[in-house]
């Protein structure tokens, strides 16, 4: 299987051939695991721009690059991995920055699954 890259970038936003070492190449389960991932983004994401401790921003932020990373959504996972250790008031505007690309990456990788996986 091929690996999907990003176009305006080198930083891939999705690598199937990850996901199929898990699915044994088997479609249906890649869109299953790829859609049980894009149904809890919007709370981790929410829960990212609504943070209210520092152990809330560590426990969001390290579940999404783990699930990210685990599927092959590579570029999420790595705004997820820098994320991690923004997490007091003086790296407001780094977070703020951080997180603006983290929205346009999960967008990216909706739209990508959304084309390989048609409903």
């Amino acid at each position: 299987m091929a690996q999907v890259a990003a176009s305006k970038s080198s930083q891939m936003v999705f690598d199937r051939a990850h996901l199929a070492q898990y699915t044994m190449d088997s479609p249906e389960l890649e869109r299953e695991i790829v859609g049980l991932f894009m149904a809890q983004l919007p709370a981790i994401l929410d829960r990212l721009l609504n943070v209210s401790s520092r152990d809330d921003w560590r426990i969001a932020t390290h579940t999404l690059k783990g699930s990210a990373l685990a599927i092959g959504a590579c570029k999420i996972g790595d705004l997820a991995k820098k994320l991690e250790p923004v997490n007091s008031p003086e790296q407001e505007a780094k977070r703020k920055k951080l997180l603006s690309g983290l929205v346009r990456a999960v967008n990216e990788f909706d739209e990508m699954a959304r084309q390989l996986y048609p409903s």
